[in-house]
């Protein structure tokens, strides 16, 4: 079931920007194909939007007597929304931390929109298989002010002065630059990535988790130096990539392609055999969370080194047949 419409895809929404201009020049046209669309959607959509002899285009422009082109249309294109979309929406509006992004005025708003419209599902139909029980208080008063503020600061590259309490309990008062918000659906915690803005030190980065700031202000400082965060996330990088071999059946190779899409990796397949060797690079902090990924494809997938790795996996595997045998 596709939730949104075509007329929310990229050549809609493309031409629609397009329209609200009103009047604009060949080449602005295509600057803004190039720009919002894909490598060849000056091929389709250019000749379709100029106008021509033959009447071959869509007729939305006309062309002036200076060779600029003007809308056709009197008003705004709208995109109104389906039933479906609206009920997509107010199940979104279910989960506590969209309300993260929404201040209560417009969370409030947008609840009266849809006051009528009934979810498409509950959070009482979800499970979250192997994932942490304590997760981050996305619903409480002061974490969506920590959260809002750094979002803000981020935005702004303002310096923020945070009270902070580490995994071990110990307190620390840190004056850092905000510039990555990352959320690991393992953990069900937020983090962020800053910078300390004066230092000089080559690893002068510290992450963050939400959860665990005790207090926080903006300064009203604003960094204007560069900010290396390529060069951060190289810091915790593994110094390893974790190798591991796919065998074909219940497809897992797209399964795995799938959900491991945004990280590094290196493959190969073996064409007589089907089977594919994969490296795979991935933050250190993510490590256990990686470790659990991996392991929910069963028989399926083998991890091959590094050696620590596979004896964790090997040693969880141990654990789980033991809790198994005792029920």
């Amino acid at each position: 079931m596709n939730i949104f419409h075509e007329i929310y895809g990229t050549y809609f929404r493309i031409v629609k920007h397009l329209l609200k201009r009103r009047r604009m020049t060949e080449s602005e046209l295509n600057s803004v194909i190039i720009d919002e669309g894909f490598r060849d959607s000056c091929l389709f959509l250019q000749p379709r939007l100029i106008p021509n002899a033959d009447g071959s285009d869509w007729g939305l422009f006309r062309k002036n007597d200076d060779g600029t082109l003007s809308a056709n249309t009197k008003n705004d294109p709208q995109s109104p929304l389906t039933l479906l979309q609206k009920r997509w929406l107010r199940t979104k509006l279910e989960d506590p931390r969209i309300r993260l992004f929404l201040s209560d005025d417009e969370y409030s708003g947008l609840t009266e929109e849809l006051k009528d419209t009934a979810p498409l599902y509950t959070s009482e139909m979800l499970y979250f298989y192997d994932q942490f029980s304590d997760g981050d208080p996305f619903e409480d008063r002061k974490y969506k002010m920590h959260f809002r503020e750094i979002l803000t600061a981020l935005r702004n590259r303002e310096i923020i002065d945070v009270s902070y309490r580490s995994g071990k309990g110990n307190g620390k008062r840190l004056r850092v630059v905000p510039f990555y918000i990352e959320y690991s659906e393992k953990n069900d915690k937020i983090r962020v990535y800053c910078i300390f803005p004066f230092s000089e030190q080559k690893e002068n980065f510290i992450i963050l988790n939400i959860g665990r700031i005790l207090s926080l202000k903006r300064t009203g400082i604003f960094f204007s130096g560069e900010i290396d965060s390529e060069a951060c996330f190289r810091q915790t990088r593994c110094e390893e990539p974790v190798t591991v071999r796919i065998n074909p059946e219940r497809n897992a190779h797209e399964r795995f392609m799938m959900e491991f899409a945004p990280y590094e990796k290196r493959t190969e397949l073996d064409t007589e055999t089907g089977v594919m060797t994969v490296q795979l690079w991935y933050d250190s902090l993510d490590e256990t969370e990686i470790l659990i990924r991996l392991l929910g494809f069963g028989p399926v997938l083998e991890i091959l080194s590094p050696p620590d790795f596979r004896k964790q996996a090997v040693e969880r595997i141990k654990r789980q047949c033991e809790i198994m045998k005792s029920e």
